[in-house]
């Protein structure tokens, strides 16, 4: 009797693993069984989207020294590129994430994005002295710890922003109430910037960035309300100026940061749940495998407007497989709407906190033994 074949294509576990180490932490416990397993970590644009990257394409790694978030501290920041098809990729959570981010210093009112601006710069200035052929940059967007409308990038540029006085202002969302006029002038680069988001939803309001994601970035509720009236008040001068009507945006990912390339950039936004329901190679493994195994750290209703492990399931319902869903924690609501044909093992715990993160490995474990029993 030939063996099952089981395609492991999980999204990364927030905090915790990568995709790619998911995938080789479940490959590690499945193999003990009479299995056949097919790879394919995948990414919505957020934590992972390089190291998903690496796994599944040949790209060469190249490091540039940028400055965190939180101060002018330098770290070396890894971008892909791709000399054959003359692109280079980025990942925003290695520039603007969570990981590279102190427990302390998590107050997005305070953080800029300023290091992704002088990775552009450094980009193109390798461009203009001919170390490297690059026509277009793709920015996986996704994870970040920052909530400043990728203003701090255009500082990099020459941006200002100043008070009723014409002073100068910090260029920090603490700032943004109190900005009456913006100063900018789109810069001159050698490359196209595409954006891959993780999810569409709105710029303001409940579902927008500000209130659905920052407290996932450390921002109190006092912080949430001063980071919205902040961006309100940056869309109506854009809008009163009719520099671009922000009001009914629906780049809020990134905590802004696609909605800001959009418009300082002229950034082409695209969903990373059409890119993986377009993927050939991902869709041909799916239709190799007897059992599909997806997943990712918390499944919730922000998973299911475009994150990585929705789109898995989306391209299932045209295929008659058994699917297993993989999470850490799943929304009892959400698990209620799924298939029949899908079957939910949670994680006995989950939690992005540093001790949890520790004995993820052990989780994964059991998860596993969850799943050898499901095949039985």
């Amino acid at each position: 009797m030939p063996k099952k074949k089981i395609l492991l294509a999980p999204n990364s576990f927030k905090e915790c693993a990568d995709s790619v180490k998911v995938v080789d932490l479940l490959a590690k416990y499945l193999s003990k069984c009479n299995v056949d397993l097919l790879k394919y970590p995948i990414s919505d644009g957020g934590d992972g989207f390089l190291n998903s990257l690496i796994f599944n394409f040949d790209l060469k790694e190249l490091t540039y020294s940028i400055s965190t978030p939180y101060d002018d501290s330098k770290f070396n920041c890894p971008v892909l590129y791709d000399e054959l098809n003359k692109k280079i990729f980025i990942e925003s959570a290695k520039v603007l994430g969570l990981q590279i981010i102190p427990e302390e210093k998590r107050h997005p009112l305070y953080l800029s994005s300023k290091g992704l601006g002088e990775l552009l710069k450094q980009i193109n200035r390798s461009i203009n002295t001919g170390k490297l052929d690059v026509n277009n940059l793709i920015i996986g967007i996704g994870g970040t710890g920052t909530n400043d409308l990728g203003i701090g990038i255009c500082k990099v540029f020459g941006l200002k922003l100043t008070d009723k006085y014409g002073k100068n202002l910090d260029i920090l969302p603490v700032n943004y109430s109190k900005v009456e006029n913006i100063i900018w002038s789109k810069p001159k680069l050698n490359f196209k910037i595409e954006c891959i988001v993780d999810v569409f939803n709105p710029l303001l309001g409940e579902k927008g960035a500000t209130k659905l994601f920052a407290k996932q970035k450390g921002a109190t509720e006092e912080e949430v309300e001063l980071l919205e009236a902040g961006f309100t008040n940056i869309c109506n001068i854009l809008n009163n100026n009719k520099l671009y009507d922000l009001m009914n945006s629906n780049y809020g990912a990134g905590g802004g940061l696609a909605a800001g390339l959009s418009i300082f950039f002229n950034a082409k936004i695209k969903s990373a749940f059409d890119s993986l329901i377009n993927n050939k190679k991902l869709i041909k493994k799916m239709e190799q495998a007897d059992i599909i195994v997806t997943g990712e750290g918390k499944f919730d209703k922000t998973s299911l407007i475009g994150k990585g492990a929705s789109a898995v399931l989306n391209l299932t319902k045209k295929m008659n497989k058994k699917i297993i869903l993989c999470c850490g924690q799943v929304e009892e609501n959400i698990e209620k709407e799924l298939s029949e044909n899908i079957q939910v093992i949670k994680m006995n715990k989950y939690s992005d906190s540093s001790n949890y993160r520790l004995n993820f490995e052990k989780e994964v474990e059991n998860a596993s033994n969850k799943i050898i029993q499901a095949l039985i």
